[in-house]
């Protein structure tokens, strides 16, 4: 955090984080997430929304839950504290900040004390659980119009009281946020302005997210379906003839992979094509390790090897993190340029240079289909300080010359608190597998089913005590995808 006394006023945004799935964040929100100085954050925002804060960011807990303590303030004394020392502070507030989530007063609050700020808006909870939930708001047959309401404080204001007895004598769909705590109460004072005890009612808990809960009922009978349901898991309850609409629309419980939970072990850091693919599928999805790309102690070999460039036939890069780590100190590419796999490619696009050959993949069939290119070497290999020995291993069975020159490192952090149980352990490289299964904790899922990716990571896992290890039929991503969706089929 910077703290110079000279320096100016920060700037604060009070940002949307959405209902929960990291995948309805906004782009500008990911952007500020991987930017701030310091993200002071609800008790409401996920772990998977805090993992994609960028590591040189301090995270602060600053919400309250269910309205806990009593308070002095309108924007906690900790974001303007690191505001007035110059930092970056992103507000994360769960939902939209404007929707019940005092955005508004604490816009107030940065305006009177002269704290430039701005808004970036979130996806409601109330439209991410009515969307999962796989109920329409509105619908030309049922209901033309929406009513927002808080079910925090059942006794209320007059004017809040006026507002529930006008929309409980309306026939449109009505939305109670924070509902769990006082549910009979709140149901039974809308039964008493007006509305039918026997309007359908959804009550939906952890939307958008893998412990997402829907329970149906009326107005009368929702009390005692949810008698069981954890009071302190956020919730809202949808209220309106919209509500039966849910039997014919639910789609997210429907997905293939609903309610898994699967491990991907990483290697190196990047969007995971498999997490991704998984998570479409419905599976809740865990990466490890985190993978944080690391310069190496001094440029040298880098400047070495970029000075003998003429001599090779081509560089070669095999990630995203060998372009990020070397291209800055080479004034030009004045060989041909080769990108193994996707991330190669668009980091390269990213630094403006186009890659003479973009080979689809490390595996040797991938690099079989660009062989006779590859035969007038040698070539330069750009890698991590540990190397790509299977990337190396193919070139050389291709009869390939290629020159190694290490550009950076990885660091891998292994979680650091025991995860609930895996249903499965899905392997994209030997690599990956090698470094999960030689941790303390990856030692604890030896005995969890592994779908490896190929031979050479089924060896790896095997070699590593993995007990129960398949092998995809092809070494794609979407051959692994098919093999995690049948072995789970199965459990």
């Amino acid at each position: 955090m910077r703290t110079d006394p000279d320096a100016r006023t920060g700037m604060v945004y009070l940002v949307g984080a959405g209902p929960g799935d990291p995948g309805l964040l906004t782009v500008r929100a990911l952007e500020l997430l991987r930017a701030a100085d310091v993200v002071a954050h609800d008790a409401l925002v996920s772990p998977a929304i805090l993992s994609l804060v960028g590591p040189q960011v301090e995270l602060v807990c600053v919400g309250r839950r269910h309205g806990v303590g009593a308070t002095s303030y309108r924007v906690h004394p900790e974001v303007l504290s690191r505001a007035k020392a110059g930092c970056t502070v992103v507000r994360l507030k769960a939902g939209d900040p404007l929707i019940f989530g005092r955005g508004g007063e604490e816009a107030e609050q940065l305006a009177e004390a002269g704290i430039p700020f701005m808004i970036v808006p979130g996806i409601s909870s109330a439209l991410g659980a009515a969307a999962y939930a796989g109920i329409p708001l509105t619908h030309r047959l049922h209901a033309s119009d929406v009513t927002f309401l808080s079910g925090h404080d059942v006794e209320g204001s007059h004017r809040s009281l006026t507002d529930w007895s006008r929309a409980a004598t309306g026939r449109g769909t009505l939305v109670i946020f924070m509902a769990a705590r006082k549910l009979s109460a709140n149901l039974q004072r809308l039964i008493q302005a007006g509305r039918s005890a026997e309007t359908p009612a959804a009550y939906i808990a952890s939307a958008t997210t893998p412990d997402q809960k829907v329970i149906i009922g009326t107005l009368a009978t929702l009390p005692e379906k949810t008698a069981d349901v954890d009071p302190t898991a956020p919730a809202l309850v949808i209220v309106g003839h919209v509500v039966r609409l849910r039997e014919g629309i639910a789609w997210f419980e429907r997905r293939p992979l609903a309610g898994r939970r699967l491990l991907v072990a990483r290697a190196r850091p990047g969007r995971s094509a498999v997490a991704a693919e998984l998570r479409a599928l419905g599976a809740e999805v865990l990466e490890v390790p985190e993978v944080e790309v690391v310069p190496l102690n001094g440029t040298s070999q880098i400047k070495a090897a970029l000075a003998r460039l003429h001599e090779f036939r081509g560089i070669v890069f095999g990630c995203a993190a060998g372009v990020d780590a070397l291209v800055p100190y080479a004034a030009s590419l004045d060989v041909p340029v080769i990108a193994v796999g996707a991330g190669a490619t668009e980091a390269l696009t990213r630094h403006g240079i186009t890659s003479a050959v973009s080979i689809r993949g490390a595996c040797q069939d991938a690099l079989r289909e660009h062989s006779v290119f590859l035969q007038d070497g040698p070539f330069l290999l750009v890698t991590a300080e540990d190397g790509r020995p299977n990337l190396r291993d193919e070139f050389t069975r291709l009869g390939v010359d290629v020159k190694v020159v290490a550009a950076y490192r990885y660091v891998h952090r292994m979680p650091s608190l025991p995860l609930a149980p895996i249903d499965l352990v899905v392997l994209p490289s030997s690599s990956a597998a090698r470094v999960m299964l030689s941790s303390d904790f990856g030692e604890a899922l030896r005995r969890v089913p592994m779908a490896a990716i190929g031979p050479q990571t089924e060896q790896a896992a095997r070699d590593r005590g993995a007990l129960a290890v398949v092998r995809a039929e092809e070494d794609t991503v979407s051959s692994l995808v098919s093999l995690a969706v049948s072995m789970l089929e199965t459990v």
